[in-house]
Order: C-alpha cells, then sequence, then structure tokens
C-alpha cells in the first residue's frame, strides 16, 4: 500500500501578479473539502483527449493544492502503451480528484484534474449528485467495469465502502473451490438485479482484488445502485 500523506502546494514561481488578480477556488464535488485555488477557470483549461481530464500547466498559472498522495498507478492506453500515474486523493472523502505524470508534485509541469470532480460550490455534498469513482468505468460496446475489493469468510454477503480506488464487499463463503467468486455474484446480480449471464468476473491485481464486468446499466446506475447497498 503506498504511503498516504496530507500535502498541500503552492507553485509561487505562477502566482498572479498584484492583489486585484482573479483566484478561483474548487472543491471536492463529493464531500465539499476544499482542493485547489488557481488564477485561471476550469472550463477555459486544455482537456485529455484520452480521459478528459483538465489539464493545469504549473509553469503559467497558480497551482494550491490540498490533497493527500494516493501513490501510483499504471494504466492501459491504445496500441498497449502504459501511462504512469501519481494520483492525488481529496482530503476529506478520498475520492480521486487528480493526478501528474512525475513522482514529486514539485517538480511537474501538469496537473490533470478528474473531469466532473471539482466544483465551485463548497457544500455539494449529495453522493447521488457525486461523480462516478474511477473505480466503476464505462467500456467500449455500453459494458461497465467495477473494481472490487474481496473479503471472504465474512458474517454475511455485504457492501461495505464505495471510493474512488474500489468497492469493498464482504462475502461470507470461502475463497477455495471458488465458493466465494460464486456468492460473490449472486449477492452482486441481487445489488445491481441483473441475471448471472449479464455478468462476468474476472481476475484483479491481488488475490483479494477482482473486476466485475456487467450488461445494461450505464456506470451511474450501478454507483447509484451500490450506493443504495452500502452496509458499514
Amino acid at each position: 500500500m503506498p504511503k498516504r500523506t496530507t500535502h498541500t502546494y503552492s507553485s509561487e514561481d505562477a502566482a498572479p501578479d498584484g492583489p486585484d488578480s482573479d483566484l478561483f477556488v474548487y472543491y471536492c464535488k463529493h464531500c465539499g473539502s476544499h482542493v485547489l485555488i488557481t488564477d485561471t477557470q476550469l472550463q477555459k483549461m486544455p482537456k485529455r483527449k484520452t480521459d478528459k481530464a483538465y489539464v493545469l500547466d504549473k509553469t503559467k498559472h497558480l497551482a494550491r493544492l490540498n490533497i493527500k498522495e494516493a501513490g501510483k498507478v499504471l494504466l492501459r492506453r491504445g496500441e498497449g502503451k502504459l501511462e504512469k500515474q501519481f494520483r492525488m486523493n481529496c482530503i476529506g472523502c478520498g475520492l480521486f480528484v487528480c493526478y501528474r505524470s512525475e513522482e514529486t508534485l514539485e517538480v511537474a509541469s501538469y496537473v490533470y484534474v478528474v473531469d466532473g470532480a471539482l466544483s465551485t460550490v463548497a457544500a455539494e455534498t449529495n453522493p447521488q449528485d457525486a461523480p462516478v469513482p474511477p473505480c466503476i468505468s464505462q467500456l467500449e460496446g455500453g459494458l461497465v467495469q467495477v473494481a472490487i475489493e474481496v473479503e471472504d469468510r465474512a458474517q454475511r454477503s455485504a457492501i461495505t465502502r464505495v471510493n474512488a480506488d474500489d468497492v469493498r464487499v464482504t462475502v461470507a463463503a470461502p475463497a477455495a473451490r471458488g465458493e466465494a467468486n460464486n456468492e460473490l455474484l449472486e449477492f452482486m446480480g441481487k445489488v445491481l438485479s441483473l441475471r448471472l449471464s449479464q455478468m462476468t468476473l474476472q481476475r484483479g491485481w491481488n488475490n483479494k482484488s477482482k473486476l466485475l464486468v456487467v450488461e445494461d446499466l450505464s456506470a451511474r446506475q450501478v454507483y447509484e445502485k451500490l450506493l443504495e447497498a452500502v452496509q458499514p
């Protein structure tokens, strides 16, 4: 697990000139925590073609961030290319809000702000209005992929957490002989109101990690159904 630290950074070299310069404050759209102060509007920033993230050039604009480090992630892009992301989460709720390409924030030239993660409104706290977290992704062909962390041999089948990185699900069955996988599929079918034929379970990054691919629902619909089912 990456070391998670809270980090406040200001690109002082790009600070706006004079006391009358306009500053824009952005908050986490999920919990309302303060995330970013900059001297330009998000809507005026260029956007990446791959994921529609806003590109904040720290050599030209102020970038005062109030985040916690969330570690490195490798993504496979087109033509088999790997993209390295050093992710940054909201300090309030842990939602993935921005990332960079360099390991050290101070030397990074660009910060990429996740599309839909930030708001100019500080109190927009209704989870139903929050952006769909990265653990739930829309695939081609109308499919939706859900990153799941499974805990077997629990007292009951339940969804205990939905955050930026994964959906945590407990199942009573043991992992041996695929029993936990079978229970996981049956349980998720009930939560999402889907038949087994509409779901595929794939291996994730480790023994507890699974990737659930579902049909006939949008990423937003999956997110809302999972939120309704959470039992901490």
